[in-house]
């Protein structure tokens, strides 16, 4: 299968078969070629205790100052 690739402005565009739309895909660069593959979508559903199972102090940054509250999500 072949695309088309169009320049827009700055950006290259490549544009893909129509079962690919709404598809989340990888893209793998290998010299000049690319490779695009659907992601198979997963079933499954992981909890909040599961997830914070995996955070440790290796993998845990530092509190980001984000400067003071400008809406409503001050209470």
């Amino acid at each position: 299968m072949s695309g088309t690739t169009q320049q827009i402005d700055r950006d290259g565009r490549l544009l893909l078969p129509a079962d690919f739309a709404s598809c989340l895909v990888t893209i793998e660069r290998e010299g000049d070629e690319l490779r695009i593959r659907k992601v198979k979508p997963s079933r499954r559903r992981h909890s909040f205790k599961e997830l914070m199972a995996g955070v440790t102090d290796d993998n845990l940054h530092a509190e980001i100052d984000t400067g003071p509250p400008v809406g409503g999500e001050a209470l």
